[in-house]
C-alpha cells in the first residue's frame, strides 16, 4: 500500500510538474510571440501593401510633386505648399469660356486683371501682356504703339491689343459698379459684354498680412503702419467683438468712384467682395494668387485659351518685381510657401474669429485650409 501510495503520488507531482513546466514554457513563448508580434510593424513599417516601400513612395511623391510645380523651390518649401494649397491649378469659370468666345468677335475681346489690392492684378496683368496675343487686332498698329511706349511707363498697357490693366469700373472695385461706373476716360465706350474679367482671389491669412504691410485704400491699415499698432487685428482686446474696417474709395481725384464704406471687419469685406464674383452670370475667371506663383505658365495658357488667344513667345520664368513694393518671384516663394508664415502675426482669438468669419464654402471652393 505505501509503495502503491508513494507511486502515486509519484505519479501527481510529476503530473503537476509537467503542467507547469508545460504553462511556464508556453508563457515564454507567447511572450516571445507577442514581442515577435509587437516588433514586427517596425520591420515591415517601410514595406506597402502592394509590396514596395513607403520610404520609396515618399521619395516617388516628392519627385512627383517637384515636377508639379514650376518654379525652384526646396523640397520642405514644396511640401508646405502641397499642404497648405495642394497641387493642382483651380480656376473657377472655364466652363464659360465658350459662351464668351461664340458671343464676342476675337476683334472685339479684352480681357483685363481684376483682384483686390495685394492680390496678383500686377503679375497676372504682365504675364498675359507679354505672352498672350488675341487674334483678328491690328498687331501693326499694336507694334508701333509699344514701339513709342516709354519702357518706363509704369503700365505697359496697350488698349488695341485687347490687354487691359484693369476693369472699366476699377479692377479693386466692387463687381456691382459694372456697367455703372467708368473710372478712365480711356475706356469710355466699351461693352462690358466683351471683357473677359481675370479676378485674382488669394489665401485671406496672407492676404490680411499683405494688407497690413501695405493697406492700399484700407484706412484703418494706414493708421496702424504710422502708429504700430499690432496687424493683423481681427478682434477687439476682449477677444471676441471685431475690429471694424474702413474703405475709402475716391484715392484718386481723377476717378470717378464709389463712397467710403466701413465693413464689419477686413474679413467681411474680403467675404463680400468675392461674394460678389461668384454670384454674376456673365463669363469670368477667378484665379489663385498662389497658382499664378506657382504654376504660372499653366494659368496663362489657360486664362489666354479661354479669351481664345494664342501665344506670341516661349514662356520664360520671370523673378523681377512686378510693382515697386512687391516681393518679386524669389521673396513671395519664401514668404507664401512657409506654413508657419502663413498665421504669422494672429493671435489665438483672431484665429477662432477668422474660422467663425470666413465664407466657408468659398474657402473650400479655393482650396484654403483652415490653420
Amino acid at each position: 500500500m505505501f509503495a502503491r501510495f508513494c507511486s502515486r503520488e509519484m505519479i501527481y507531482t510529476g503530473v503537476i510538474i509537467f503542467t507547469v513546466t508545460i504553462f511556464l514554457w508556453g508563457n515564454e513563448s507567447a511572450g516571445r510571440e507577442r514581442q515577435r508580434v509587437v516588433q514586427l510593424p517596425s520591420a515591415l513599417s517601410f514595406i506597402s501593401k502592394d509590396g514596395g516601400s513607403t520610404e520609396q513612395n515618399k521619395v516617388e511623391d516628392d519627385e512627383d510633386l517637384m515636377k508639379s510645380l514650376e518654379v525652384p523651390v526646396s523640397i520642405d518649401l514644396a511640401r508646405d505648399l502641397d499642404r497648405m494649397y495642394g497641387r493642382k491649378v483651380v480656376i473657377k469659370g472655364l466652363d464659360r469660356c465658350a459662351a464668351f468666345r461664340e458671343a464676342v468677335p476675337p476683334a472685339d475681346r479684352f480681357v483685363s486683371a481684376a483682384g483686390m489690392f495685394n492680390t496678383g492684378t500686377h503679375v497676372i496683368f504682365n504675364y498675359l501682356d507679354k505672352y498672350c496675343e488675341i487674334p483678328d487686332k491690328d498687331h501693326g498698329k499694336i507694334k508701333k504703339q509699344r514701339d513709342a511706349l516709354n519702357a518706363k511707363a509704369k503700365i505697359q498697357e496697350i488698349i488695341d491689343s485687347g490687354i487691359l490693366f484693369e476693369t472699366y469700373w476699377g479692377k479693386h472695385k466692387h463687381v456691382t459698379d459694372r456697367g455703372k461706373v467708368v473710372t478712365l476716360p480711356k475706356y469710355e465706350g466699351f461693352p462690358v459684354e466683351n471683357l473677359l474679367p481675370v479676378v485674382m482671389i488669394k489665401d485671406p491669412f496672407t492676404w490680411l498680412s499683405s494688407m497690413c504691410r501695405n493697406p492700399y485704400n484700407w484706412i484703418d491699415g494706414r493708421k496702424y503702419v504710422e502708429d504700430g499698432t499690432r496687424c493683423p487685428n481681427l478682434t477687439l482686446p476682449d477677444g471676441i467683438s471685431p475690429v471694424s474696417a474702413t474703405i475709402k474709395y475716391s484715392m484718386r481725384e481723377t476717378r470717378v468712384q464709389r463712397p467710403d464704406k466701413e465693413f464689419e471687419s477686413m474679413l467681411h469685406m474680403y467675404n463680400q467682395w468675392y461674394q460678389e464674383w461668384e454670384e454674376v452670370a456673365f463669363p469670368r475667371l477667378i484665379v489663385r494668387y498662389e497658382d499664378l506663383l506657382l504654376h504660372p505658365e499653366e494659368v496663362v495658357d489657360e486664362v489666354c485659351s479661354c479669351a481664345g488667344g494664342s501665344w506670341k513667345e516661349k514662356f520664360t520664368l520671370s523673378s523681377e518685381k512686378a510693382k515697386k513694393n512687391g516681393d518679386g518671384l524669389e521673396g513671395a516663394l519664401a514668404r507664401y510657401g512657409n506654413a508657419t508664415k502663413r498665421t504669422e502675426g494672429y493671435t489665438d482669438a483672431d484665429l477662432k474669429f477668422a474660422e467663425k468669419t470666413i465664407d466657408q464654402t468659398m474657402f473650400n471652393t479655393y482650396h484654403y485650409l483652415l490653420p
